[in-house]
């Protein structure tokens, strides 16, 4: 029976992306040290292309069930067939779903580490009984931000557990740009999330600086809260605007990135963001909330406004406008160059590999 590393994931994006990249470089560099790969994803994943492209690599996949009760049942019968020499989780921010697993793990006997992977910064919980039930699940655990911010932030909850991050990673490979100039005043932002990614303080910046330049557009891609995010617009102008475009997602992003003069990223909370790091490796150029989870990222020709401040970043937007052709590419090119020398994805899967080592687990 072959060691094998579980990798549990609330994951059912449309498109893999640069998390499932992320996953599948380490896997294959398991395969290296003759070590397995199994992935658990949501049930709501089964629809997905790029299950089946790992299924067709020779990842043993599953799906959790809906109901707890069968979820234990799954992870128990994993426990036993296989192997497993550690577990690492992704999104599962729901303590429930780390209950399940360690109970699993007490049923069989079959206890192994855990290292648990966040993706956003931690939220304390004010109620003391909350925090203590949390804290009694996660001991001994492994925490590891995507980046400085949420590690700290994890620190913030005052667990006794070993705390660290590793900064998330692009696979440049996927980014198939071809931007010529600095493009049409389209401003590009992702906003499946309305709230946390500032959707409504963009709206209101475009908006001030529509009589100025009547020809600027917003576009929204959403991954996902297509109808959510729609009916947030319409309730706060009664209609979809003209210089308002919704985008559905795409696998090929950098004809996105291609076709904006800017991305927008006055997001009110990140974790370490993968968007803003692509759109500077596609030369452009980005205009971000100066919040932790941004403004911990290494490119320094990122502009900066204040959070939640729609008013700053409709000043931003307009100094960038102002500028020339000439000085729109020179940024470009820098921001590709400060993307590329920091967030290569052959860094981040050696600093994993590293920090597996470093804790024994593998």
């Amino acid at each position: 029976m072959n060691k094998t590393v579980l990798f549990y994931m609330n994951y059912a994006a449309p498109y893999p992306g640069n998390f499932i990249a992320s996953i599948r470089i380490l896997i294959k560099k398991m395969e290296e040290r003759g070590i397995d790969a199994h992935c658990i994803f949501p049930h709501t994943a089964r629809c997905r292309h790029w299950v089946g492209d790992l299924v067709e690599e020779g990842v043993h996949v599953s799906f959790l069930p809906v109901e707890p009760a069968q979820r234990l049942k799954l992870i128990k019968t994993i426990l036993k067939e296989e192997h497993i020499i550690f577990v690492h989780m992704h999104f599962t921010d729901d303590i429930r779903e780390r209950l399940i697993l360690k109970l699993a793990m007490f049923v069989t006997g079959k206890k192994c580490p855990i290292v648990v992977h966040y993706h956003n910064h931690y939220a304390t919980h004010n109620g003391f009984i909350k925090q203590f039930i949390k804290k009694a699940v996660m001991h001994g655990d492994y925490l590891v931000g995507c980046g400085a911010g949420v590690a700290e932030s994890i620190k913030a909850g005052n667990f006794k557990n070993d705390i660290t991050f590793v900064d998330n990673a692009i696979d440049f490979s996927r980014l198939k740009s071809f931007r010529q100039g600095s493009g049409k005043r389209n401003f590009l932002q992702f906003g499946f999330d309305f709230e946390r990614k500032g959707v409504d303080l963009s709206l209101e910046a475009i908006e001030h600086l529509i009589p100025k330049y009547p020809d600027l557009t917003l576009s929204i891609c959403l991954a996902s809260n297509m109808e959510y995010v729609r009916n947030k617009i319409i309730e706060k102008y009664g209609k979809i605007p003209d210089w308002v475009r919704l985008l559905p997602p795409v696998d090929d992003i950098a004809e996105y990135y291609d076709d904006a003069c800017a991305f927008l990223s006055p997001s009110r909370e990140e974790g370490l963001c993968y968007s803003v790091i692509e759109a500077a490796y596609c030369r452009c150029p980005v205009i971000a909330a100066d919040i932790s989870g941004l403004n911990e990222i290494q490119i320094p020709e990122i502009i900066w406004c204040q959070s939640g401040d729609f008013r700053d970043l409709q000043k931003q937007i307009d100094s960038f406008l102002c500028l020339t052709e000439e000085e729109k590419c020179r940024l470009g090119e820098r921001l590709k160059a400060s993307a590329q020398q920091n967030y290569d994805l052959k860094r981040w899967e050696q600093q994993m590999i590293t920090y597996y080592e470093k804790r024994g687990l593998l």
